[in-house]
């Protein structure tokens, strides 16, 4: 089968989709990746198509517009409508990009990111449409929607909707700027007045969540096409040779920490880690990623380099310190370490909730709300409480048994290529 595969994001959002894209290509498919050129590589090495998106992710990141709505928070629909006006300039060569990228789909498969892409062109060209998310949003009666106050989750009948009541929302801001790409790029037919998004679950079209149920449990109520699969892990470590620097700090004492924030970082972040680690008097590996940021007057026992495979180094750490992404979350409980989540926004608090609930590591601490105080106590706790160590490693063994890519690859080929065609099929495709 044809599949398109659209990805966007920072490492931690694409790298999970070339696994599972891989995963595809080796079961005998086509897969194709759309996605932004600074993974060309990536996607080649495994042996796929590539297809590149506008602009290398890793510019709108470091865009003083960007980091300030990273450091809004946690009300998405504020953020939605200010990152329209960030990245409106960008929607029609976006979709345009995927519409060239899909134009020979007989199936696209689609990220949470880009989903509205996804959606837009595979009703076009009238073929199904897999979503392949990494952190749930599907309708329960278990727990209301995640941007909505929790006052609702003890009333089944209200939790179940809130998510109708956020999809709307989330639609109406969204959908007049899709709108005036799509008639740009696609042809004068209007995206629907109503969310599209229950359509999909209606008619019961696949939906892969690439994360683990022993981390986040899926809710007795959802129906047997969502799969959550285990997480999409695309291993580095094999292929990486660390620089002599990092592998001469790394033997020189015991284990370090491990603190980095993705493309979340900024200069003032960094220096409130400095401080911390000063008040702590600990050893840590601080990654500075896209940002490219170093403290100016780092403590001690302060290692500072761009980015090192996940994979490689949190093992070799005492515990992780991150922003809750859920590629960093997946690789922090796979290693079996503890973890302490900084969550700006998004589904970052999510995984924050279950990594508090799990007793993997210290409560989190919103960004809003971060000092060098209460991180340096995190981090004490972290390394010191023995029921945090042992709570941590046991939801990493746990992890390590599954096979997210490979159950992933079972579960698209069980519903899609045995049974009738998806939402937007058309007769004879």
């Amino acid at each position: 089968m044809r599949i398109r595969f659209i990805a966007m994001g920072s490492h931690g959002d694409v790298r999970p989709y070339v696994a599972l894209g891989a995963g595809l290509h080796r079961a005998g498919h086509d897969v194709r990746i759309i996605t932004h050129p600074a993974y060309e590589q990536l996607v080649r090495r495994h042996g796929m198509e590539f297809a590149p998106l506008a602009e290398d992710p890793r510019d709108r990141a470091n865009s003083p517009e960007l980091r300030a709505l990273h450091e809004d928070g946690h009300n998405i629909f504020h953020w939605l409508r200010s990152f329209k006006e960030v990245a409106a300039p960008l929607m029609r060569q976006r979709l345009r990009d995927c519409w060239e990228g899909c134009a020979d789909a007989q199936l696209i498969m689609v990220g949470l990111v880009p989903y509205l892409f996804g959606y837009a062109v595979a009703r076009k060209l009238g073929v199904p449409l897999v979503r392949a998310f990494y952190f749930p949003v599907t309708p329960t009666r278990s727990y209301p929607a995640d941007f909505v106050p929790a006052i609702l989750s003890h009333n089944e009948r209200l939790n179940l909707a809130s998510y109708q009541v956020q999809r709307q929302l989330l639609w109406q801001i969204a959908r007049p700027w899709m709108n005036r790409a799509c008639r740009d790029v696609l042809g004068p037919d209007s995206l629907p007045l109503l969310e599209p998004f229950g359509e999909l679950d209606r008619r019961q079209q696949l939906l892969l969540y690439g994360y683990s149920p022993a981390v986040a449990p899926p809710p007795p109520d959802w129906g047997p096409w969502v799969q959550v699969t285990g997480y999409w892990f695309l291993d580095e470590a094999l292929e990486w040779t660390p620089p002599p620097a990092l592998a001469a700090f790394l033997e020189a004492g015991p284990p370090p920490v491990c603190i980095g924030f993705s493309s979340m970082s900024t200069r003032e972040l960094l220096e409130i880690v400095s401080r911390a680690l000063a008040l702590t008097g600990q050893r840590a590996v601080v990654l500075t990623e896209w940002g490219g940021l170093a403290p100016v007057n780092p403590p001690p026992g302060m290692f500072v380099i761009d980015r090192v495979p996940h994979d490689w180094l949190f093992p070799r750490v005492a515990a992780v310190v991150h922003h809750g992404g859920a590629g960093t979350t997946a690789r922090g409980l796979l290693a079996g370490v503890p973890t302490i989540i900084v969550p700006f926004f998004f589904d970052q608090f999510i995984w924050a909730k279950r990594v508090s609930a799990l007793g993997a590591g210290p409560q989190a601490i919103p960004r809003k709300a971060l000092n060098a105080d209460n991180l340096a106590a995190a981090l004490r706790l972290a390394t010191t409480d023995p029921g945090i160590r042992d709570r941590a490693a046991a939801v990493g063994k746990r992890i390590r048994v599954e096979e997210g890519v490979a159950n992933a690859v079972a579960a698209f080929e069980r519903h899609i290529c045995t049974s009738s065609p998806g939402m937007f099929a058309r007769a004879g495709k």
